[in-house]
């Protein structure tokens, strides 16, 4: 069933834009976007061609959490495929061989064409709504960072599930996150609470999000559609 909320988004938010603006540095910055739902072509073609910088910088962070959590290994999505190498302790891991596994284990994730997934994964994604874009450095015109952003029928009034925001490792002096979470407000004016997920482990990411205004806080709503494991995930957000 849809909700307030999302067939709000669906009448009044255009199914894609370029805002132009700038980096804390003052340089020229594109956040080109679209809005689509889970099975859309441009969805598929857009996380495919970012599965390289997904694979890069999101392996990083696991590996990290995998070092201190990995235990985790038999039920984190990304690090399943790890298990095995981890059978005979840390000690004696090929951290090597792991830090491989996992970011083609991301690569591949990225790639899936969920059109062919079975209709009990599918189903439960069929009405939640996707935005999703890239951050391009106008003068060099490459791509800096990317975020997917989505709502749910679960999600109350004006609330916001950012999925992924992530940039590349030698841009992080730019200010990219903060533009990328204030696209969200500009694409959507009537968000009024952001929420996201940070390993316990990612220091850099705590204490960036920390900056920025967000709060970890384990008894606000989540989305009970599509659940995490707080053990392993700190909840943050912001509210306007």
């Amino acid at each position: 069933m849809i909700n307030e909320w999302l067939a709000h988004i669906k009448k009044t938010t255009s199914e894609e834009g370029i805002l132009a603006t700038q980096d804390i540095q003052g340089n020229s910055i594109l956040i080109d976007w679209k809005r689509a739902d889970i099975l859309s072509p441009h969805l598929a073609y857009f996380k495919k061609s970012t599965s390289e910088l997904a694979s890069e910088e999101i392996a990083l962070a696991e590996l990290e959490f995998l070092r201190a959590y990995p235990e985790a290994a038999s039920r984190e999505l990304f690090l399943k495929a790890c298990e095995p190498l981890l059978k005979d302790g840390v000690g004696s891991a090929n951290w090597t061989e792991i830090e491989e596994k996992i970011r083609v284990t991301i690569k591949q994730f990225y790639s899936a064409d969920l059109s062919k997934f079975g209709s009990e994964i599918i189903k439960p994604l069929m009405d939640d709504l996707y935005f999703f874009g890239t951050v391009i450095d106008k003068k060099e015109d490459q791509v800096c960072g990317f975020f997917i952003f989505a709502i749910t029928p679960a999600l109350p009034f004006g609330n916001i599930k950012v999925i992924n925001l992530v940039v590349r490792s030698h841009e992080r002096d730019r200010g990219l996150e903060k533009a990328m979470l204030k696209a969200i407000f500009e694409i959507i004016p009537q968000t009024n609470r952001i929420f996201l997920f940070v390993r316990p482990t990612n220091v850099v990411a705590l204490e960036m999000y920390k900056d920025l205004g967000f709060v970890a806080n384990l008894e606000s709503f989540l989305d009970p559609n599509h659940k995490v494991n707080t053990d392993y995930l700190i909840p943050l957000e912001f509210n306007t």
